[in-house]
C-alpha cells in the first residue's frame, strides 16, 4: 500500500508542477526551431517549444513526491482521498490546457 500512496503523491506533484510551470510561465528548457537553440528561459518570443522543459520540471517533481512519501514515516492518508486529489489535479490540468487550446477559436 505504501507504493500506491507514493505513486499517488507522484501524480499529484506531477500535475501541480506541470500546471504551474505552464500557467505562470516559469523558466523551463525552451527549444527555438528557427534559431536551433535550447535555452532555459521564461521568454516566449519566437516559436518556442516548451513541452520538454515543462515535462522535465513535472517529472522531477513526481520523483521528488514519490521519494518524499516513501521516506515519510507517518501514517498514510486514506487512499480514496489521495486518488480524488490526484484525479482532480489531472482534470484541472486538462481543463487549463483545453481552455488555452480553444481560446483563439
Amino acid at each position: 500500500m505504501n507504493r500506491v500512496h507514493a505513486s499517488l503523491w507522484s501524480v499529484c506533484a506531477f500535475a501541480t508542477v506541470y500546471l504551474l510551470v505552464g500557467a505562470l510561465h516559469l523558466p523551463a528548457l525552451t527549444y527555438d526551431p528557427i534559431a536551433r537553440t535550447v535555452r532555459l528561459t521564461a521568454d516566449m518570443g519566437g516559436i518556442p517549444m516548451r513541452y520538454y522543459g515543462q515535462l522535465t520540471w513535472a517529472c522531477s517533481a513526481a520523483i521528488f513526491g514519490a521519494a518524499l512519501r516513501l521516506a515519510a514515516g507517518g501514517p498514510p492518508r486514506p487512499t480514496g482521498a489521495l486518488t480524488g486529489a490526484a484525479l482532480s489535479l489531472v482534470a484541472l490540468d486538462v481543463a487549463w490546457y483545453l481552455s488555452r487550446l480553444f481560446a483563439p477559436v
